[in-house]
């Protein structure tokens, strides 16, 4: 698979944006609790170590009242016992500042109540503390002090675990946060290409297509696709209905014009007609030949589009089709004084499909170009192998068609404005499109730069070149 594409379509995506968007602010959310649990859990355990020191302050003030200073360097004795690693310090100085008791010999600096750094300690002895710092407790007794400190490390260790977890989880909640906003963005990108998708088939005439519904139907998408899907129904039951109305017009009427048609031609044939009356009903009857014409043209529009002929396709040689057309039409075009040329491939080019239909489609996209092209106008017939299909061509140098009516004239009676002077009745180019639509196949009109290009591509099979 191509990254490139994906991760273009992933940021052109509104959804994978949101999602993401909605990931990080989750993740910053996050991070600040966070930070806000590792800041009070810091404050409640320096706050935990200050009661201590408080409760202890207390101790060896009560020690002091009632055993006097003697008292005091004897209990600083005992609280040394217990005295894991140097985790507490404790210094008595007199009141000139010389050490009487405790586990350092000196504090450098002030000495009072706060934070000291590690450094600033000297330890009797090998210093067995791996903190950073003290947390210090100033105590007078008499003109004596009592400098009682814990240490921080068991804080730290304890804070740099926390800080740890905390890290860990937010990258881990990050992470998870921006792996599910993209398989959720791709997951409504995807049902969005589906709508997408469905609404392209139907604009280009596919009205069986259908948005597909999920399982969960109870979603926003769901219930959008579902009244896309009864949009489309009821559309193609109104196109259905207007199709049979127009196919019932042409085969209730088909009939009574050739009664019609009968009833002239005998009256034309008897000798009693009177000569002036003659040449109004040959014209009569070549009306009436116009329109029975236009109602075999609907009703055979309306069969093909039925897709009842489907089931009779076989592979079809395009080229032997071509090769007979051709040798009708070339006469046409002598007579109109135009130069009609044909290049077909050397090898069969086959496609699944109804050998009369195809015949028809073909015939009549050459028909229109020779009708509408002017005298001395060169039309050119193609038919050849491409890596999308087999493509067949037919390219004039007539006036062409403008862009903006190019799709308009495969709609059924529609004529452009220049060519209502021609015979015909706007059923051609329909029948064309029905033809095309039936067997697959894409009919695109383009400028020729000056005059007109058909271009029909029908779908490769695995017999279209033997």
């Amino acid at each position: 698979m191509n990254k490139t594409p994906l991760l273009n379509r992933l940021r052109r995506s509104t959804s994978v944006r949101l999602s993401l968007r909605f990931a990080l602010l989750y993740s910053l959310l996050t991070a600040l609790v966070f930070a806000v649990a590792y800041k009070m859990a810091d404050y409640e355990i320096t706050h935990w170590i200050k009661d201590q020191l408080i409760e202890e302050e207390a101790v060896f003030v009560g020690t002091y009242n009632t055993r006097g200073l003697d008292g005091v360097i004897a209990d600083l004795e005992a609280y040394g016992i217990f005295n894991f690693e140097d985790n507490r310090i404790s210094l008595l100085l007199d009141a000139d500042g010389r050490r009487l008791a405790g586990n350092v010999s000196r504090i450098a600096g002030d000495v009072a109540s706060g934070y000291a750094d590690a450094s600033a300690i000297a330890f009797i002895g090998p210093d067995e503390n791996d903190s950073f710092g003290f947390v210090l407790r100033n105590i007078p007794l008499g003109s004596n002090t009592l400098v009682l400190g814990t240490s921080t490390y068991l804080q730290a260790e304890l804070l740099e675990g926390l800080g740890g977890g905390l890290l860990t989880g937010f990258i881990f909640t990050l992470m998870v946060g921006a792996g599910a906003g993209i398989a959720v963005g791709r997951r409504t990108e995807h049902r969005l290409r589906q709508v997408s998708s469905t609404l392209n088939h139907v604009a280009n005439g596919d009205l069986e297509a259908r948005v597909p519904l999920g399982r969960n139907d109870a979603d926003d998408l769901s219930r959008l696709s579902a009244e896309i899907n009864r949009t489309i129904s009821q559309l193609q039951q109104l196109v259905d209905s207007q199709k049979q109305i127009s196919a019932d017009i042409a085969h209730d009427l088909r009939t009574p014009m050739q009664r019609i048609w009968q009833r002239l031609e005998a009256i034309g044939q008897s000798p009693e007609l009177p000569e002036a009356l003659a040449g109004d009903v040959y014209e009569t009857i070549d009306a009436a030949d116009d329109l029975i014409e236009t109602f075999h043209a609907l009703l055979r529009i309306s069969q093909i589009e039925a897709g009842a002929r489907r089931e009779n396709f076989s592979q079809i040689d395009l080229i032997a089709v071509l090769n007979r057309i051709e040798d009708a039409y070339g006469v046409v075009a002598e007579e109109k004084n135009q130069t009609l040329t044909f290049a077909v491939g050397p090898n069969p080019l086959s496609v699944l499909g109804d050998q009369q239909l195809l015949t028809q489609m073909m015939a009549n996209v050459i028909e229109n170009a020779l009708r509408h092209c002017p005298p001395a106008a060169r039309i050119e017939v193609a038919l050849f192998l491409r890596n999308d299909g087999v493509v067949f061509t037919v390219s004039d140098n007539g006036q062409g068609i403008p862009e903006q009516e190019r799709q308009k004239v495969f709609r059924r009676f529609y004529r452009v404005e220049k060519s209502r002077t021609t015979p015909g009745n706007g059923l051609g180019l329909s029948l064309v499109k029905a033809i095309a639509d039936l067997h697959s196949a894409v009919i695109l009109l383009s400028d020729n730069r000056p005059g007109l290009n058909v271009t029909v591509t029908f779908p490769k099979t695995s017999e279209t070149v033997n």
